[in-house]
């Protein structure tokens, strides 16, 4: 559903678009600016249980899978001055660790400097990030072999992307996010039956 290298328009489309997607660069659909730290960062006055401002590192992102819900961590209002702070949802791309991540960040939350925030968005956010997903294991020819990855914004700035028109984009933004959301519900349901076979196997053996 999206387009082949070279193409400019996809395979599969879904009914009623015909139109062909525009070639544009991220850095053109987007105000692409890195997150920021407290350093040094071990420091507790930076961290406060009681703020009502998360503080979202790499590690939240493998356990909520790329969507921020909730943030254990809180940074404190000394922490806020030297981050970057989100008061709503925003677009973010990992460039440390987890390089190439895209993230929805749905809490308010400071964030780390192992972050890209995409601001003042031209693009369905949704879309965007299902189309980063995608790309992600392209990033890997920014790195010498055996190596990490080292993105940087610029690097990011100048990616091409091919989009679609705005409705277009909800359309296949909102689809796979549905998705999305059916294989959440079934690992729920997968994880809930393994323990309980587990429980069920103690009982019997044990």
């Amino acid at each position: 559903m999206f387009p082949a290298e070279g193409e400019s328009e996809p395979k599969r489309r879904f009914a009623g678009f015909t139109g062909a997607w525009e070639q544009r660069e991220l850095g053109e659909v987007a105000d692409i600016v890195r997150g920021a730290s407290p350093r040094p960062i071990q420091d507790p006055k930076w961290f406060d249980d009681k703020s009502d401002v998360g503080w979202l590192r790499i590690s939240d992102v493998t356990e909520q899978e790329g969507r921020i819900r909730y943030l254990e961590q809180r940074i404190s209002k000394a922490g806020q001055e030297k981050t970057r702070v989100l008061t709503e949802p925003h677009l973010l791309l990992s460039i440390a660790a987890t390089v190439g991540k895209p993230v929805v960040n749905y809490v308010k939350t400071g964030v780390h400097d192992g972050f890209l925030i995409f601001q003042n968005p031209k693009f369905d956010r949704e879309f965007m990030f299902q189309w980063l997903e995608m790309f992600r294991p392209q990033w890997q020819q920014y790195g010498q072999p055996g190596s990490q990855v080292n993105l940087n914004s610029n690097l990011v700035k100048d990616q091409e992307v091919m989009l679609p028109d705005g409705e277009e984009q909800k359309k296949i933004g909102d689809f796979f996010a549905n998705l999305d959301t059916l294989i959440t519900l079934h690992q729920r349901k997968l994880e809930k039956l393994q323990n309980l076979k587990k429980a069920y196997l103690n009982e019997m053996y044990v």
